[in-house]
């Protein structure tokens, strides 16, 4: 750790990282070079850190938020300049900086979610801790490596044939003649140093022992697929990051990228409602009497139209029934007489639940209106409710 580090807070650590930030390589990288500019500078696998992206990703697309910023914020390797031998930096062009500032910030009004803000949140943290530990590293794997000095004087001598590459001879000759008037055998090869024996052997089925424990307590409190998936790949992270410490084996990654694609699908399906078989397409009813109104209407995506106009609902009443998209629309019509209670709900989209408008995230609208009559006669109880789209509730 530098003495800058060891002196100061996080203040000061912030200073250093901001002063010597990952540069994006020239040559060796995948996509902006971000991954592997985090990976040159702090001495890790760059298929961690790749992984680690495609982890935060899971959470509500954390993942690519960051890689962007760090594409925006990470200076470009550059060709040296005149005069100069070692590579420059260069920011990001302009015409780049415009798109991903475009990208950002409808991508931030869109992760306002307490998922997302995690996945925000671990990376910058996970960044910090590891400049912390590992900020006083000296870069390696630059494009242009700095020469080696060339030693200049009087006394030098040359290698015969070898004039572009002068040498110093040694200041004491005991037999008076230089190294090349000797007829000296090459030196054999060095022998090739004994394998160590590899150490934390027990800390790769020790890491897939935790991950899989946790994800079977999780799944065992009834918490779903999801949420278990979560957690065994929140233990493998950590292990990951851990390993990319200690230098060990890569076998989460085996485990991490498929347990990562599952734990998004099924997020996926428990946001959206995909509970239950696959339902795709438009779904239309007009029920006449009040026995042919399901308790429920669903659609994983597309439309659920029901009408209920001419729906024959006697003094007393009270009918009640349930619609549910996934990514589409809800519409409800419902007779001009009849009490009705709706309670709308729509994750993101637009709403109007009986004359009450609204649109955006996370949107519940409860209305109850009696019709121009006033209180009296049948009711309906309504929900409504989509993961993406739009939720109508109107009176005919």
């Amino acid at each position: 750790m530098n003495s800058t580090q060891q002196s100061g807070g996080v203040d000061a650590t912030l200073r250093d990282f901001w002063a010597t930030r990952p540069v994006r390589p020239r040559s060796g990288s995948k996509a902006a070079g971000v991954s592997a500019a985090i990976a040159r500078r702090y001495g890790v696998d760059p298929i961690l850190v790749r992984v680690a992206f495609v982890v935060l990703a899971c959470y509500g697309g954390a993942g690519i938020v960051l890689y962007m910023l760090g594409w925006l914020l990470f200076p470009k390797e550059a060709p040296p300049l005149p005069g100069q031998t070692t590579p420059s930096r260069e920011p990001t062009a302009t015409w780049i900086v415009v798109v991903l500032v475009l990208l950002l910030f409808p991508s931030l009004m869109w992760m306002i979610s307490s998922m997302a803000v995690l996945g925000l949140a671990a990376g910058p943290v996970a960044l910090y801790l590891l400049h912390r530990n590992q900020g006083d590293r000296q870069v390696t794997g630059t494009s242009n490596p700095p020469p080696q000095a060339t030693p200049t004087g009087e006394n030098t001598w040359v290698y015969p044939g070898a004039a572009a590459e002068p040498q110093t001879p040694p200041a004491w000759d005991p037999l008076g003649a230089a190294p090349f008037a000797w007829d000296l055998p090459e030196p054999s090869e060095p022998e090739p140093p004994e394998p160590r024996s590899r150490r934390y052997r027990w800390f790769n089925p020790v890491a897939l022992l935790a991950a899989f424990l946790a994800a079977v307590v999780v799944a065992g409190s009834g918490a779903g697929g999801a949420p278990a998936a979560a957690a065994g790949l929140g233990v493998l992270g950590a292990a990951m990051v851990i390993g990319a410490f200690l230098h060990v084996g890569r076998w989460p990654i085996l485990f991490a990228v498929p347990l990562a694609m599952f734990a998004l699908i099924a997020s996926f399906a428990d946001e959206y409602r995909f509970n239950g078989d696959l339902s795709v397409g438009d779904l239309r009813v007009a029920p006449i009497e009040t026995t042919d109104v399901l308790s429920s209407y669903d659609r994983t995506a597309g439309t659920v139209e029901l009408d209920l106009s001419d729906l024959r609902i006697s003094t007393g009443q009270v009918v009640e029934t349930t619609a549910n998209v996934g990514a589409g629309k809800v519409l409800i019509r419902v007779p001009s007489t009849v009490d009705v209670t709706a309670h709308c709900d729509a994750e993101v989209g637009e709403l109007t639940c009986l004359g009450r408008h609204a649109n955006g995230q996370d949107l519940q609208r409860s209305v109850t209106d009696e019709g121009p009559d006033g209180l009296g006669g049948g009711k309906l109880v309504l929900n409504a409710a989509v993961g993406t789209g739009n939720v109508e509730v109107v009176r005919d």
